[in-house]
């Protein structure tokens, strides 16, 4: 019996509930049992989980007789093993990139124990692997890389699509996290705002509790109020047409573990400017321009460069779509299945779901 922890996927999914939404269809062809998420996300709502799931999982476990338990994020139970843990670990950002936050505080205390102890481990790139054997001193033999995909039948190129801004715009997507780096992107676009005075810049997702606010601020101090935009959490639904109305996609995310956005922009057929170093150079490789995330100048020169010419633009569309091409659910979802399969001897049939 394979138990599906659930629990971390949020009511409004990010890159974890993508994932596991993604995944779940071959993980149900075991016999399972699928554990809900559905929370909220907020500090209260992860302390109640993280409760739920050193007490009630375990005890879950033994009550289906589960053979093995796979949760889709670095969240289980710590102490004696009885039933073995497979955990998907997207990034280590909490502990690369510290914040004074009770998810910081999990990722130093709880994480690396449960890393250790836990039977398997997968991750998304190479890049993360490494930092996983570096940071927590697990073998490189206990992870096992799957790169993420995209749905191709959401994502995809389209000359014909509802445009969702009035301007032409540059397009930034994710949480305002510090690491996003969206300090350096405002300051670029206010070097060539003058220079393409037509051009906005959006900069869409979740709101970050103290850095949104630190960036409305700048934002007003250079007077670019009514052309930097920001947007909260945007539907899955309109992330498509948001990517193929972009004159590009700017992510110089300081660090990445994997970089989603970016297959889904370049799927889109929207020019791609990220950075050098961490998981977006992998996932990126030579089909976006990349930069030295602590650079404005080559921000303001790479945006520049695709404004200014048609051909990058439409050579860049050309890669970045190919490029995407290789990533795919299918993929990732058989790797899973294999090392399930090879863990424990789970029949290959569907449960009724709780």
């Amino acid at each position: 019996m394979l138990l599906l922890n659930y629990k971390p996927v949020l009511f409004q999914p990010t890159g974890i509930g993508i994932y596991a939404n993604a995944v779940l269809p071959a993980l149900q062809n075991f016999e399972h049992i699928l554990i809900p998420g559905g929370g909220s996300g907020g500090s209260k709502d992860r302390l109640k989980r993280l409760a739920w799931t050193q007490t009630q999982l375990p005890k879950l476990a033994k009550k289906y007789q589960a053979d093995l338990i796979f949760t889709p994020a670095p969240e289980g139970y710590l102490g004696d093993q009885a039933v073995p843990q497979i955990l998907m670990v997207h990034d280590l950002r909490p502990l690369i990139h510290p914040e004074c936050s009770m998810q910081t505080l999990y990722f130093r205390s709880w994480v690396p124990p449960l890393l250790r102890q836990c039977t398997h481990i997968f991750t998304n790139s190479e890049f993360t692997a490494a930092e996983i054997s570096r940071c927590i001193g697990v073998s490189q033999d206990k992870i096992t890389v799957t790169p993420l995909g995209y749905d191709p039948e959401h994502f995809y190129f389209s000359e014909s699509f509802k445009r969702l801004h009035h301007r032409p715009y540059l397009l930034h997507i994710g949480q305002a996290y510090p690491h996003k780096n969206l300090k350096r992107l405002i300051q670029a676009f206010n070097s060539i705002a003058h220079q393409f005075p037509d051009v906005d810049l959006l900069l869409l997702g979740k709101p970050h509790p103290a850095q949104t606010i630190r960036l409305r601020n700048l934002v007003a101090d250079l007077n670019l109020s009514d052309r930097v935009i920001f947007k909260s959490y945007v539907p899955y639904a309109d992330l498509p047409n948001w990517y193929r109305g972009a004159c590009a996609f700017v992510y110089p995310s300081l660090w990445e573990g994997f970089g989603l956005p970016i297959l889904e922009a370049m799927a889109c057929g929207c020019p791609v400017i990220t950075s050098y170093g961490s998981g977006t150079q992998e996932v990126a490789n030579n089909a976006a321009i990349l930069i030295d995330p602590y650079s404005v100048s080559d921000l303001v020169d790479s945006i520049t460069k695709i404004l200014l010419s048609e051909y990058e633009q439409s050579n860049l569309r050309l890669r970045g779509a190919k490029h995407s091409r290789s990533f795919n659910w299918s993929s990732t979802s058989k790797k899973l299945s294999e090392v399930i399969s090879e863990k424990t001897a789970i029949p290959d049939k569907g449960h009724p779901l709780i």
